[in-house]
């Protein structure tokens, strides 16, 4: 196999994977440093509240960018591609229209459904908490789409600078919560609303320049068809695919179990989520527009970037799977006190469903560049119902550890099916013999990691990290994890990167 697409490319592109990787990191390292002070500070029936208000949000901001902020990040990439970038404030004007509108009906809708079911969902909760949720939503929704669209124009530098100055300034307000001894559950969502309003000033900031370029121009009549097709599609995949994924199995915890297991499973699913994005955050904060560039070029190229990316996301994502089994027991109680200790196996569990769910983002990526919205919607639409149905019924007659394991059955199955397609699709395969040997290579580690677990906790998640950081690379050598000539590849990157940042 040829050396790995993304590694051998020019300094602006190994530019941008440094600033998209940055911007990764530092959100959500910086946010998942926010999340474990807030649930400390909250203890988990408090923190079961917050992480459903917080969902509410988080699906309302999906449900109203619709289709939107996808169409942004690929007709922006297009129409750059094609050397049509002056029509990008044309697209952008119609996509703002389109998205206020949406965001407008989400309001209401959400307004009238806490009126009706205020004590059902939320009970003992003021108003004003439940007002700043809604705030926090007519926020986030167009910041959402400011950094589609650059991340459309691949402006990694921007959205760096908007992940980096806004989660510094969360932190900052969580940590000064804290010290004044004010953490409670209102401020904690009033920081929440503020953070919004710093990300959607900062976006505003970065992204107006690059999206008033709109003249009397319109775009080409066959980009207007697959723009509306796109938008019919995708408007309700996403919308679909957002109530059946993310962090629903709040909602039936909530109503079926107690506020405290909603607690155990919003700070498992905030930190396998978080380390899913976290380690392979170089290649997946990339892929919709360097799958759209690619189909630009031609026929083939986006195919094996797909393969490629799918096998690197693997390799990325085995080890980190194979850590939180050995340590996950002890990971939680050390970050989240002890009151949180139970969610240990929940994060282990989850951390599969998450991880899996990275991995199936470069075929997602790859049928959206292909214009294959309508077998993705299909898909989606399945996975939803199925999620809808079972997670219900789990948590019904389970509680929460029928939410667990409804959760990483589905995830697996619709990351194998969304691949499945992708694969079809593209009349490709993948290299199983090689991704069973990065798996073995992960396995290694985590066994030698058996024999620490009698140091203190600290000191074992720091011998468990310096293992992992030394055998599971030496494994991939030796188990031939890497094809010859990508160990020099990494190195050129390497050296290519340092010289760029």
């Amino acid at each position: 196999m040829a050396a790995y697409w993304g590694l051998r490319v020019s300094n602006r592109r190994v530019l941008n994977t440094a600033y998209a990787s940055l911007g990764v990191y530092v959100e959500y390292l910086l946010g998942l440093v926010a999340s474990i002070l807030i649930a400390r500070a909250l203890q988990p029936a408090d923190m079961g509240v917050y992480g459903l208000l917080v969902w509410i949000c988080a699906t309302g901001v999906v449900v109203a960018n619709a289709g939107i902020t996808l169409a942004a990040i690929k007709f922006v990439a297009e129409l750059r591609g094609a050397g049509h970038e002056t029509l990008v404030g044309v697209l952008m004007q119609r996509l703002r229209r389109l998205q206020r509108v949406t965001l407008c009906g989400v309001l209401a809708a959400l307004v009238i459904i806490l009126l009706l079911s205020h004590q059902r969902l939320v009970p003992g909760v003021a108003w004003m908490p439940l007002a700043l949720m809604l705030l926090s939503l007519a926020l986030r929704a167009p910041y959402m789409l400011n950094v589609a669209l650059l991340k459309g124009r691949e402006d990694f530098r921007s959205t760096a600078i908007i992940a980096g100055l806004g989660a510094i300034a969360n932190l900052a307000m969580v940590l000064a919560l804290i010290w004044a001894d004010a953490a409670t559950l209102r401020n904690f969502l009033a920081v929440y609303a503020l953070s919004s309003l710093l990300f959607w000033g900062l976006s505003q900031w970065r992204a107006t320049p690059s999206g008033q370029a709109a003249t009397s121009a319109t775009l080409p009549a066959d980009m207007e068809a697959r723009l509306r097709h796109h938008l019919r599609i995708v408007a309700f995949t996403s919308i679909v695919g957002t109530i059946g994924s993310g962090e629903l199995e709040l909602l039936p915890i909530t109503l079926f179990a107690t506020a405290a297991d909603a607690g155990l499973f919003k700070v498992a699913s905030a930190l396998a989520s978080g380390a899913a994005l976290l380690v392979p955050g170089v290649l997946s904060a990339q892929l919709l527009p360097m799958m759209a560039h690619a189909r630009g070029h031609g026929q083939g190229e986006a195919e094996f970037r797909f393969v490629a990316t799918t096998t690197w996301l693997v390799m990325l994502g085995a080890p980190l799977v194979a850590f939180g089994f050995v340590h996950a027991s002890t990971l939680i109680p050390w970050l989240y006190g002890s009151a949180y200790a139970p969610a240990g196996a929940v994060f282990a569990a989850l951390l599969v469903a998450r991880t899996a769910s990275v991995i199936g983002q470069g075929a997602t990526a790859y049928l959206l560049s292909a214009d294959r919205q309508k077998g993705l919607m299909q898909l989606t639409v399945l996975f939803t119902l199925l999620r809808l149905v079972f997670i219900f019924m789990a948590v019904w007659a389970y509680g929460l550890w029928g939410a667990v394991t409804a959760t990483v059955v589905l995830a697996l199955l619709g990351s194998a099916s969304t691949i499945a397609m992708a694969l079809r699709v593209a009349k490709a395969r993948l290299p199983m013999l090689r991704l069973l040997r990065i798996l073995a290579a992960a396995a290694v580690p985590a066994l030698a990691c058996l024999s620490v677990r009698a140091l203190p906790p600290f000191w074992m998640l720091c011998a468990g990290a310096t293992i992992f950081a030394i055998g599971y690379p030496l494994a991939l050598w030796v188990l031939r994890g890497l094809e010859p000539g990508e160990v020099d590849v990494v190195r050129g990157w390497l050296r290519r990167l340092r010289r760029t940042v």
